[in-house]
């Protein structure tokens, strides 16, 4: 029962050393950059020693990987997928869009590293730019699956290209992240995105909704 205990205890410190790395992670990233990061200032940062980054993750890149699975699976495992049972394509797509758009309020600090990151990715770093290349290979295809659900089950009109629309979607995200990130004073990134995703609902639905009859939206926006 003893070592039990001790084993328990040990874990325990061990997420929270881990948890506290990342988050010293992210704001490093987010101040100054994914370059001028390094694991030694990461062990710092979370109030341990220089060498604990380097123990616990072996290297930046490994660091970067679990920097990244932290803000965008978490997120969409706990936040997002128990939400999509049992909803039309159109409506899962909604879902996505309205949590994204939810972030904002919500995990500001996540989504200012997220944002750090991917426009950091357009530079020379292998790491970064290998990374988000396959994260929004994933997000077009994932955009893309709930439009094509919802022209099989008859939520989205006929004629729509499914890789077309999701890298538009996706596009336009990005740019509102974009301004966001650059000058938050300047945008209001709620209303902007709350406009968008109306736009992106009426122009997909296989028929027109009233703006004011949005049940779905209204349920995830509490």
């Amino acid at each position: 029962m003893e070592a039990q205990q001790t084993l328990n205890g040990h874990q325990v410190r061990s997420e929270r050393s881990t948890r506290l790395l990342l988050r010293a992670a992210g704001e490093l990233v987010a101040e100054g950059g994914y370059q001028s990061m390094t694991l030694a200032t990461v062990g710092e940062r979370a109030g341990y020693s220089r060498s604990l980054a380097t123990a616990r993750f072996g290297s930046k890149a490994k660091l970067l990987e679990a920097l990244v699975e932290e803000i965008v699976v978490r997120w969409d495992v706990e936040k997002v997928e128990p939400e999509l049972h049992d909803l039309t394509g159109l409506d899962a797509l909604r879902v996505m869009l309205t949590e994204i758009k939810n972030s904002y309020e919500k995990s500001p600090r996540s989504l200012s590293t997220l944002y750090a990151l991917v426009f950091e990715a357009v530079g020379p770093v292998p790491d970064l730019r290998d990374r988000f290349v396959a994260f929004h290979k994933n997000q077009r295809a994932r955009v893309a699956t709930y439009i094509r659900n919802g022209l099989e089950d008859g939520s989205i009109r006929a004629g729509i290209d499914p890789e077309q629309q999701a890298a538009m979607i996706v596009a336009q995200l990005r740019g509102v992240g974009y301004l966001w990130k650059l000058d938050p004073d300047s945008i209001d990134s709620g209303a902007v995105l709350a406009t968008f995703i109306d736009q992106v609902v009426r122009n997909l639905a296989a028929v027109s909704e009233p703006a004011d009859s949005d049940a779905t939206a209204d349920r995830f926006e509490a």
